[in-house]
């Protein structure tokens, strides 16, 4: 609120500068008028004039002045935001690029232990693939076994029986 009171003040305080720088110029022309028509006052027109063009050229000065520095003071506000602007985002990219960091961390060793569980898990597969295999195999020798010894079974049930239809010669 009072940067917009104090800006008021300024801007009065030009135009009324630059109201007065041309009411001595408006001055300076009817001086400039009255020496056409006397003689005499020409010397003291001309003397005259001379210093409200001065006064004038200072008022008109002073307010340019004002205003280049009232600029440069803005530009250098603005820049300042804009450089405190970069600076937070700085901050942010580097905390972005941290956490970014911890989570690739994170990962890697999470993919590292995933990667020792799985070859743990893979060993674990081929025991289990070779103790099947060795189960299949002793499967086989069983069944095989057993098939043997069905049929030795069926060959000594059938050999009395099969005696008994024989006659003796």
């Amino acid at each position: 609120m009072s940067s917009a009171v104090s800006e008021r003040q300024h801007r009065a305080t030009r135009s009324s500068r630059c109201l007065a720088a041309a009411g001595l110029v408006a001055t300076m022309a009817a001086l400039t008028v009255l020496a056409l028509t006397s003689v005499l006052g020409a010397g003291l027109v001309a003397v005259l004039n001379l210093g409200v063009g001065v006064l004038a050229a200072a008022l008109l000065h002073s307010v340019v002045v004002e205003l280049r520095r009232q600029s440069a003071r803005e530009r250098a506000t603005a820049a300042a935001r804009t450089a405190e602007q970069a600076r937070e985002r700085a901050r942010e990219h580097l905390a972005f690029a941290r956490a970014l960091g911890d989570k690739l961390r994170t990962t890697a060793d999470e993919a590292e232990r995933l990667r020792a569980r799985a070859r743990e898990l893979e060993a674990q597969l081929s025991e289990a693939q070779a103790e099947l295999a060795e189960a299949r195999d002793a499967l086989w020798i069983s069944e095989a076994a057993e098939k043997r010894a069905r049929a030795e079974l069926v060959v000594a049930e059938q050999a009395p029986a099969a005696g008994r239809h024989l006659r003796p010669a």
